[in-house]
């Protein structure tokens, strides 16, 4: 038994380390111009390694895709999950959003760019589960906006419409941050973020 948990745990760990190294290449030299046997070198691994765990180049891809994408979905639920109140939940959200690209900027730049690099047959298979798994994160999110018209927080509005807008001004920011080189801290602009959705960019009326 001792023996076939650690045989898993270092298939788990040298799975983990070529993915980690794949994100790297990737968001570096796009799909077409990375090749397995650069993997293979900068990982440590031998190439005959790779194909154990990943039948192709497109394989390896779109998994490394699909797992980071439901790392992001799954830490940022559990930490918002840990608020109480929704406006504490939309904080978290924001925050969680934030602190998981300035962690993970080579997959954030890798997956903005879009998976329009792959062929026709994968392309299709991610696209459909990066649908799908959105679609599931705007109802999770809907179910914050619920939540703070339930408990008075929020004014009463159409909740899916609220959850696609605090997506967009969240998304909005780290483009952004993204395209301006990282030059200031993007959790730094979590309270900005927060009260632009709840409160609007307008001025207060004057008489």
């Amino acid at each position: 038994m001792e023996k076939t948990k650690r045989k898993e745990m270092e298939f788990q760990l040298r799975r983990s380390e070529i993915l980690t190294t794949a994100v790297k290449i990737f968001a570096s030299k796009g799909f077409y111009t990375t090749t397995m046997a650069e993997i293979s070198d900068d990982s440590g691994f031998a190439i005959g390694t790779l194909y154990q765990f990943f039948e192709s180049k497109e394989n390896l891809y779109t998994t490394m895709i699909c797992e980071k994408l439901d790392m992001m979905y799954s830490g940022i639920r559990e930490k918002v999950d840990g608020a109480e109140h929704a406006i504490d939940k939309i904080e978290m959200l924001i925050k969680s959003y934030f602190n998981y690209v300035e962690n993970n900027i080579d997959f954030c730049n890798l997956f903005i760019r879009g998976e329009g690099t792959i062929p026709s047959e994968e392309k299709t298979q991610l696209r459909e589960k990066v649908i799908k798994d959105y679609l599931n994160h705007m109802d999770f999110i809907e179910g914050i906006m619920r939540l703070g018209m339930d408990t008075a927080y929020l004014r009463v509005c159409d909740p899916r419409i609220m959850a696609y807008s605090l997506f967009g001004v969240i998304r909005a920011h780290i483009v952004g941050w993204m395209l301006e080189n990282h030059d200031y801290p993007l959790s730094d602009k979590v309270d900005c973020v927060l009260q632009i959705f709840l409160r609007g960019v307008g001025a207060e009326v004057r008489e």
